[in-house]
This record gives structure tokens, sequence and C-alpha cells, in this order.
């Protein structure tokens, strides 16, 4: 890929690539693609597929034999023994913190049955996230032949990983007690990141959501970060370094991407076209309108505005559309490229709208008896012509005879209630009218 940032950052490490979160928009890269070492920052990989294999991760994995004691005496540990018992939680907070091997292979065994399952699944996954580059051969990183990886490669993969919320709090934690007894910890056991910059010190960074760690004598030291700074959320790949080198060139990268503006490099209005909504009339297809399609969304990216990137598009949708549409309708897809890197696919919307139109009867041919000839029924010799012929014609036929009875009916009784209503009124009122004479002949007879 064409170095696009035209910006020298000072760092040490080999293998660089600093990646937007939101679009994979690589920021700045040195040697990206170059064949490197891997070491521990597989487990990333191999977290990533406990994730998303394993749906209750309070279920229970026991640590085998082969898992533990297949492992040569330099391997990092976390200290468990054949027949220990943990969840998968625990256990890939054993992976991540302290990086212990015989973790990767307990894991790998739980999911996929037996370790070199689990390593095919691995490079599959690899090739399905567009690590082309990479190629796994245990489930740890410890060394061998013809494994390989690229700091782009891993930068991929640590995008995916840290969609899961569980890996991002898993990577964040600076220490985390397995708080159950096992064979050489009866009391539980407490474990701790080798991330220097999550962890109190001169390292400290509060930038940093958490990383993976890594070393080997053949991959030197290696280190993968996730890191957020106001909006903008970013992927550090540290590949081939020494001591405490990428954690100092981490800090320096990202010290000088957050630095960088956020920019709009690719604006959905500037990107819109129209297209025609077309309709089947007499038989024919007709343009009734057009719509206005744009994406659905802008693109930002942090870089320096001087080195603004080419933008190219490749669309798919069809020809023309077909009535209703409506603003906000899905109508296609279009994929961005900048500097011919990939930044996704987005969808392509409507923005305007086109309702199907109402056509003529016999267009151009407006004639009293076609429009009789289109609602007439043929002749046939079931009753009455035809008109209970079918189960359409009866129900329709029966309820335009009882709506009017009904109606009638109703008039009826209402008329009625009406005139019970007054016979009332006016039998209150002569009952009123006696009482009246009656009080008054009884007031004059005592009067008198």
């Amino acid at each position: 890929m064409e170095d696009f940032t035209l910006s020298s950052v000072e760092h040490e490490t080999v293998g660089v690539t600093i990646m937007d979160v939101s679009t994979g928009f690589v920021v700045y890269e040195s040697a990206q693609h170059e064949l490197l070492y891997p070491a521990s920052i597989t487990k990333i990989m191999t977290a990533l597929l406990v994730l998303e294999e394993v749906q209750d991760l309070d279920e229970e994995l026991v640590y085998s034999d082969n898992s533990v004691l297949s492992l040569p005496y330099y391997a990092s540990r976390m200290h468990a023994l054949p027949g220990d018992v943990m969840t998968v939680r625990e256990a890939l907070y054993g992976l991540m913190l302290p990086s212990g091997n015989e973790v990767a292979n307990a894991l790998a065994e739980h999911v996929s049955g037996n370790i070199d399952f689990f390593v095919n699944h691995m490079n599959r996954r690899a090739v399905e996230l567009g690590a082309v580059n990479t190629k796994f051969i245990n489930p740890s990183g410890l060394p061998g032949d013809d494994q390989h990886t690229t700091a782009y490669d891993m930068a991929l993969i640590m995008k995916q990983a840290i969609t899961h919320p569980v890996f991002n709090e898993v990577i964040g934690t600076s220490e985390f007690l397995i708080d159950r007894p096992l064979q050489n910890f009866h009391d539980g056991l407490t474990i701790r990141n080798t991330n220097l910059l999550i962890r109190p010190g001169e390292f400290f960074d509060s930038r940093v959501i958490g990383s993976k760690t890594g070393f080997t004598d053949a991959a030197q030291h290696t280190l993968v970060t996730y890191a957020r700074d106001g909006d903008t959320e970013l992927i550090i790949s540290a590949l081939f370094g020494g001591r405490y080198v990428p954690t100092r060139d981490t800090i320096t990268l990202m010290d000088y991407a957050f630095s960088l503006p956020r920019v709009v490099i690719f604006n959905r209005y500037q990107y819109d076209f129209e297209i025609p909504v077309k309709q089947e009339i007499d038989g024919e297809l007709e343009t009734i309108a057009t719509v206005t399609i744009r994406p659905a969304e802008s693109i930002s990216v942090p870089v320096q505005p001087a080195n603004m990137p080419e933008i190219q598009e490749i669309r798919d949708f069809p020809e023309y559309l077909s009535p209703p549409v409506r603003v906000g309708d899905i109508v296609g897809q279009t994929e961005v490229f900048a500097n011919s890197q990939s930044l996704g696919t987005m969808n392509l919307v409507a923005e305007s709208s086109a309702l199907p139109t109402v056509p003529a009867i016999h267009r151009g041919n407006p004639e009293p008896q076609e429009l009789v000839g289109i609602v007439s029924t043929p002749p046939n010799d079931t009753p009455f012509g035809g008109l209970f012929s079918n189960t359409t014609s009866i129900l329709t036929t029966a309820i335009s005879i009882i709506l009017p009875i009904i109606a009638l009916l109703l008039a009826c009784t209402v008329i009625l209630m009406l005139r019970r209503r007054n016979k009332i009124i006016q039998r209150r009122r002569r009952m009123a009218r006696n009482r009246n004479n009656q009080y008054a002949r009884l007031r004059f007879s005592k009067n008198i």
C-alpha cells in the first residue's frame, strides 16, 4: 500500500500499523506487511475464537496432561496443573494477563476437541478477516517453522476482537483473582497483566484500554494496543523491537495519531446520483420519476489535511427501482476506498420518494361501454346469473343485502325509543298537573 501519510514518526519497532477503529483507515504504517513472528500476540486470535464459539463463559474446563506437560521449559505459564478446573471466563484472564501457554492449549482443546483442529480454525478465521499474510501453528505463539504475521494483520484481528466487551474487560484488567482452590494455589491465584501501559508505573497511559504483549527470541518484543482519546479509537501494532521498545514506541505513536484532526474524507452529500423509478403501464415499463440516491454515512478519519487520500467507490445498485420508493429505503451498497485501501461497505439510501401512479383504465379509450365491460361478469348457468358462483360473490352479495336491513332496524329502534320517551315525558307532566290541582284544592278548603 502507498504511504499516503507523507509523515515520518520516529520509532525503533520494525513493523508498525496505526489503524482507526471506526473505519479501518491506516493512519500511519511502517513495514506493516513485512512477515514477522507474532509471539504471544497470537493469543488475541485464540481469545477471539473462544468468545465467538463459547456461549456460556461460566462453563468449566479441565486442564489435560497434554495442555500442560507438552510445553517447553521456557514457555510462560499461569502455573495450572493437569486436573485443575476453572471457568472459561477465568481461563481468558489466565490467557491474556500472565500469557499462560497452558491456558491457550486448554482453551483450544475445550473449543475444538484438540489443538490441531483449533489451529486450523485460527487460520481460516484470519483469512476471513483479511489477515492473509498470517499463519499460526499453535494457539499460544510459541516459536516454530512457518509461523508468521504482519503488523497490519494483527491490527485487523485486534479490531475484530475488541467488538466483544468481555475481551476489552479482560485486556484492561491489571490484576485478577481466580477465586478457587488449585493444586498449587489452595487459596486461589492472583494473576497480573504483563502490559505496562495499564499498570501503575512509568509507562502507564490513561488512553490505553488494553493491550496484548508478546516475546520470544525470534519475535523479540511485540505489542498490540487498543486506545481511545475523545471520539477517536485506535489500534497500534508494534512488532519486533527490543525490551520496552514497543511500549515506548506505542506511546509515541499514540501522541502522533491522536494529535491529528479528524477530517471528513468522504462526504455523503458529494456522492449522490439519480436513479429512475419505473412502473409497468399497459404492459410496458415506463419511467414515472427519478429519485436521489446517496451513501448512508460520511467518513471521517484522523489525517493531516494536506495528506488527504484519494477516494474511490465501487457501487452495486439496480438499473432502476420499482415504486413505492420512500426516503431512507436501502437501494444498494457502495464500497469506499482510500488510496486503494477498503474502508468497508455501506448502504446506498433513497433521499427522495416516488409513489406508484394510478393508470387510466384502458388508456386513451374512455368510452362508458368499456368501463362496463371491465366490471361485468361473464354469464353462466348458475342461479341468479352467476351472482353466487363463488365464495367472494356470495359474501359481497350478503353484505350488500344485510347492511341496509341492519341500518333500517337501527333506525326503527331509534324512532320507537324516541316515541316511548315522549310518552313517558307526557305521562309525567299529567301526573305533575294532577298533584298541583290536588294541592291547590287542599289549600283552598283549609282557607275556608
